[in-house]
C-alpha cells in the first residue's frame, strides 16, 4: 500500500513539474511576442473589399522581418474618438467607450490611434458643426496618450486619411483642420506621428485621380493605401521595438 501511494506521488510530482515547464515556456513566449492594438474607425477595421488592412499587413512584415507580434484590430466602423453619448448617429461603442476594453485590457507593446474621420464630419451641411469638435477630439486623443503613457504602452498616432474628389471641397476643408490638430498633438506629445495625409498626396502625385487611386470609395483606403500605412508603421516600431 506504501508503495502505491509513492507511485502515485511520484506521478504527481512528475504532472506538476510537466505544467510548470509548460506555464513558463508559455508566459516567456507571451513576453518575448510584440503586442500591438491598432485602435480606430472603419479605415483601420477589416473590410471585405480589402484584402489586408494595415493591421494585418503589420503582422505579416514583423513575422518576415523574424518578430513575432500580435496585432489586435481594435477598429470599429462608425466610431468617433469620444463616448456614444457625445453624438451617437452611429450606435457603436466609441472611442473613449471602449479605451479600457480594446486596449488597456489587452496591455500592448504599441498603441495605434486612428480617428479622425467621424469626428470631423457634418452630417448637415456646409454650416453644421462636426460630429465631435476639435476641442474634443484633441482631448480624447490626449487621454488616450496619456493613460497609454502611463500603462508603459507606446503610443502613435496616425492623421486621418484624406478623402477622395466626390465630397464637397468643404468636407476636406473641415477634416484638414482635424488632420493639422493631430500633427500639433503629436508634436507637443513628443509620439510619433504617421502623417497618412501626407503620404497618401505623395504617393498619388502623379495620378490623375489623385488620392483616389488609394481609396475604395473616396474615403476608405484599399489594399495600396493601407500598405502605405503599414509600411510607415513599421519603421517606426522597427526602429524603436
Amino acid at each position: 500500500m506504501v508503495r502505491t501511494e509513492s507511485h502515485c506521488v511520484k506521478k504527481i510530482r512528475f504532472s506538476i513539474s510537466l505544467l510548470l515547464i509548460a506555464t513558463i515556456w508559455t508566459n516567456s513566449q507571451a513576453q518575448d511576442t510584440l503586442k500591438i492594438v491598432a485602435f480606430g474607425n472603419s479605415t483601420t477595421a477589416p473590410r471585405k473589399t480589402v484584402s489586408k488592412v494595415y493591421a494585418v499587413r503589420l503582422q505579416d512584415t514583423l513575422s518576415q522581418l523574424g518578430i513575432a507580434s500580435c496585432v489586435i484590430n481594435a477598429g470599429v466602423p462608425g466610431s468617433h474618438s469620444g463616448y456614444i453619448k457625445d453624438n451617437n448617429l452611429h450606435r457603436v461603442a466609441h472611442g473613449m467607450d471602449r479605451f479600457e476594453k480594446d486596449v488597456l485590457t489587452n496591455a500592448p507593446s504599441w498603441l495605434v490611434i486612428s480617428f479622425g474621420i467621424n469626428d470631423a464630419w457634418q452630417d448637415n451641411g456646409k454650416e453644421s458643426p462636426s460630429r465631435l469638435s476639435i476641442e474634443q477630439y484633441c482631448n480624447n486623443l490626449s487621454y488616450f496618450i496619456d493613460q497609454a503613457k502611463k500603462s508603459k504602452i507606446k503610443p502613435i498616432l496616425m492623421t486621418p486619411n484624406p478623402i477622395g474628389k466626390k465630397y464637397e471641397s468643404w468636407r476636406h476643408k473641415r477634416l484638414k483642420k482635424y488632420m493639422k490638430a493631430t500633427k500639433r498633438l503629436a508634436k507637443q506629445q513628443e509620439i510619433p506621428l504617421v502623417d497618412v495625409w501626407a503620404l497618401f498626396y505623395k504617393n498619388a502625385f502623379h495620378q490623375t485621380d489623385g488620392v483616389d487611386v488609394l481609396l475604395l470609395d473616396g474615403m476608405h483606403p484599399n489594399d495600396a493605401g493601407q500598405k502605405i500605412m503599414s509600411d510607415a508603421l513599421i519603421k517606426i516600431i522597427n526602429q524603436q521595438k
